[in-house]
């Protein structure tokens, strides 16, 4: 595994449109990913995670991704008196029993102290603090190349996967914060024979492995395309179920997860047979606070769903539930704030018939069903759960519940573009309206349901009260083709 940064950056460039990255004059080419041109020192990612307070003081921490062998960078700072220095990273490890399959980068990080105005290593600027003032969020989920059994994404060309078209419009309108509820990483098994001409060069998994990610995987799907969001404003990052420690987990917890100690929760574990991975496992629920104006907070509580069924309730839901208890914790309601959840796998969705077996008159098309159970009952704070994992623009309203709103579309393949409708009964119910398991209640139907099948990103700006938003949907050329209005617990979507 072991490349230099000109090999392992040059083969990449075949596989990946690297948009212009923010300060240079030209798009990153063939030559500068070779080392020849304009990527700075050899650092091939930087950006602003948003954290939990006991991750750092501002809120922020800092990352960067070199070649193996090359230095972590010193970040530098100048505070708001003007005084600049210089903050030492430290080095973030993959796993032990992983460590193999992210040997060509080293991972950077530092918590970022408070009162900074300006930060920079090598020439990439990071935000340095946390915005003042949030006049809007863009919202973009579910960006990476699909390479899996027959369905193969044609990697190689940027309108079949927009991911980093879409990335380069979001650093255009310039948000204040960029939120992503999962699934990064879609390169799971290698290019096949015969269709080099779509993903040929895709990194494949590393032999021997319990899992499909690698350091050359998340370069080609996540960290190169999407250089330009990652640079513009502070990211959240959440877990996807596309980052279960099976598929992408151990990078996601190098790379974007932003808290100390989480590298590891994914490390394959020795067996008779080989390396395994670990029991599923949640990570820990938090939460953070987006400064909207002097009088007014939006609270972001952030539940790891990764794991769990869309079609059935199953015991998974038990061990999830505790998740959703520590959000309602988190979100506890206050004066002149608000609150959305942020969740993987949507608690309400509503998936396309054309996925309904033929032979089964139990289908429902309500999905992540385990979720749906383990959140019940502990919706009240939220004025809206944010969540994609479909691959659709979607916005649902449950009566008395908060509006769901999926955005699925971030570049990964889309689903079916019919197919969307409100059944005749609610989510946890069977299509006859009984229980769909003993002792748990049925929500009654959907009494909105708004579905846009198209690839995109989302751009959230607070309206003049408390709960009030409006949120664009925008194409990965930029055009406006849907408007949603949020206004308390109540969300209504049209497309244009």
């Amino acid at each position: 595994m072991m490349r230099t940064t000109a090999t392992l950056l040059a083969s990449l460039a075949v596989i990946v449109a690297v948009p212009a990255a923010p300060g240079y004059a030209e798009p990153l080419g063939a030559g500068a990913l070779a080392g020849q041109g304009q990527l700075p020192s050899g650092v091939i990612a930087a950006y602003s995670l948003i954290a939990p307070r006991s991750a750092a003081d501002s809120r922020l921490v800092a990352r960067a991704v070199v070649a193996r062998g090359d230095s972590c960078p010193k970040v530098n700072v100048t505070d708001t008196r003007g005084r600049k220095s210089r903050l030492k990273m430290d080095v973030r490890r993959p796993p032990g029993t992983a460590a193999s399959a992210f040997a060509s980068v080293t991972v950077c990080s530092k918590g970022l102290p408070m009162g900074l105005v300006s930060a920079q290593m090598r020439g990439h600027q990071i935000p340095a603090a946390m915005p003042m003032q949030v006049d809007s969020i863009a919202i973009v989920s579910d960006t990476g190349c699909r390479i899996k059994g027959s369905t193969i994404q044609d990697c190689a060309d940027p309108n079949a996967w927009p991911a980093a078209k879409i990335s380069r419009r979001i650093a255009q309108q310039h948000p204040d914060v960029v939120l992503n509820v999962g699934d990064y990483f879609y390169r799971e098994e290698a290019c096949p024979a015969d269709k080099q001409e779509l993903c040929g060069g895709s990194p494949p998994p590393v032999t021997g492995m319990p899992f499909t990610d690698s350091d050359y995987g998340w370069l080609a799907d996540v960290l190169l395309p999407m250089n330009p969001v990652l640079s513009v404003a502070p990211v959240v990052m959440l877990r996807g179920n596309h980052e279960t420690c099976d598929r992408g987990g151990n990078g996601f917890l190098l790379f974007l997860d932003p808290r100390p100690g989480t590298a590891g929760l994914c490390a394959p574990v020795p067996t008779a047979a080989g390396l395994a991975a670990p029991q599923p496992a949640t990570t820990a629920t938090w939460a953070t606070t987006l400064k909207i104006d002097d009088d007014r907070r939006l609270r972001l509580a952030l539940v790891d769903s990764a794991y769990g069924s869309d079609t059935g309730v199953t015991d998974w839901a038990t061990t999830q539930r505790p998740t959703y208890v520590n959000a309602e914790a988190l979100t506890e309601p206050r004066d002149s704030q608000e609150s959305w959840l942020m969740t993987h796998r949507p608690i309400f969705s509503i998936v396309t018939t054309r996925f309904a077996p033929a032979d089964n008159t139990l289908w429902t098309p309500w999905s992540s069903l385990d979720q749906t159970a383990a959140a019940q009952g502990l919706l009240d704070n939220y004025g809206m759960i944010l969540s994609s994992h479909n691959h659709v623009a979607q916005s649902v309203q449950i009566p008395e519940q908060p509006p769901s709103l999926i955005l699925g579309n971030g570049g990964t393949l889309l689903d079916p573009t019919t197919g969307y409708a409100i059944p005749p009964f609610g989510p946890l119910a069977n299509p006859d309206g009984t229980p769909i398991q003993p002792g748990i209640t049925p929500y009654p139907t959907a009494t909105k349901l708004w579905t846009d099948v198209r690839f995109g990103f989302a751009i959230a700006t607070p309206g003049t009260k408390v709960g009030r938003w409006t949120i664009e949907h925008l194409d990965p050329a930029g055009e406006q083709f849907a408007e949603c209005t949020l206004k308390g617990r109540a969300m209504d979507c049209e497309s244009d």
